[in-house]
């Protein structure tokens, strides 16, 4: 449900970042008073759809991301807000069941099954859930997006994304989405390792963000379709020494880019150019390495999946499959030709 949007919003201007620490936030509204503590810590006053309608029972989770969040919910009643907050941000709910509804000073949108929606917190007046609707979503600050589109186009961002269709049909982007929201979710939950891996979190959250942009037509979609430049040889050699030299912290293709002073479109294009691969994939070779490196090194504690995390692999069977392919055998058969 959306209105976890608005929870993580206020968080974020309260608290200037989103994890702070923590890991997963269960929200539970079917009592007077739960109902009273949410409008007064997020200001949107949650009701009964009708007069008949005697109660509300709604369950959600949210998960804190360093510019965002992931949220999932269910709501086996139905529910309105009548009057949202003031609030900034991106919102993409994707629906799995039953009916949500956004009205905005334009017009009002509906999401069933299948479909999803994307707006501006900033222009949502009202909010409608039906019985048992269900669905998950995330949340990206206005400095997440446009920081991303500014380095995608190599140019600052002077006037807002507006998305030119909000509805979004297409399985084929919504299902990458729907997959890092559960990465995510299996992250944060239980002893919450991506807590101890920002690397891994900030990639899932850049990639998300990379692929809303992408994929879905907005007013700068044109200008990201257009051809960038050919970067020269000495901008990608920056940028290899820039990854070898940075393969424990937490950086993205951004930060690439902008440490070898070009955009990420011009640096993935020279990276196929000269390399035969792009730059998260010379990235991710390079961190499979120091994997090997620690694997044969019989200082680093024997633990295959605690090697992989500490290098920003947060799916393990994915990681399996890579080191496979490029080293010709499984991890575990490394470890045991430690000496």
């Amino acid at each position: 449900m959306p209105l976890l949007a608005f929870l993580n919003e206020i968080h974020l201007k309260r608290q200037g970042s989103a994890t702070s620490g923590r890991s997963r936030t269960e929200i539970k509204l079917s009592t007077p008073k739960a109902l009273d503590e949410f409008f007064h810590e997020t200001g949107v006053r949650v009701e009964a759809l009708t007069t008949e309608q005697s109660r509300i029972s709604y369950e959600g989770e949210y998960f804190p991301l360093p510019f965002g969040a992931a949220y999932r919910s269910i709501s086996k009643t139905d529910w309105l807000v009548r009057h949202a907050p003031e609030a900034s941000g991106y919102s993409l709910h994707m629906q799995r069941s039953g009916e949500t509804s956004w009205t905005s000073a334009k017009d009002a949108l509906h999401s069933s099954s299948g479909s999803a929606i994307i707006q501006n917190l900033e222009q949502v007046r009202q909010l409608a859930g039906s019985r048992g609707s269900s669905g998950e979503g995330l949340f990206f600050t206005v400095q997440c997006l446009t920081l991303k589109l500014s380095h995608l186009l190599d140019a600052p961002v002077h006037k807002p994304i507006r998305f030119h269709c909000p509805l979004i049909h297409d399985p084929h982007v919504l299902a990458p989405l729907r997959s890092i929201i559960d990465i995510i979710a299996q992250g944060l939950s239980g002893n919450a390792p991506l807590i101890k891996a920002p690397l891994a979190l900030i990639n899932l959250q850049q990639a998300a963000a990379h692929m809303v942009l992408q994929n879905l037509s907005h007013n700068y979609s044109h200008v990201l379709a257009s051809h960038p430049p050919t970067p020269a040889p000495r901008q990608i050699k920056r940028a290899i020494e820039f990854i070898r030299a940075s393969l424990a912290a937490p950086i993205s293709l951004n930060d690439i880019a902008e440490h070898s002073a070009i955009s990420a479109r011009s640096l993935q294009l020279g990276f196929r150019k000269y390399k035969g691969m792009t730059p998260m994939e010379f990235l991710r070779t390079q961190r499979l390495e120091r994997v090997r490196e620690d694997l044969l090194d019989p200082s680093v504690p024997a633990d295959v999946q605690h090697i992989a995390l500490s290098w920003g692999f947060i799916h393990f069977y994915v990681f399996v499959r890579y080191y496979k392919k490029l080293f010709g055998e499984s991890p575990q058969t490394t470890l045991a030709r430690r000496e």
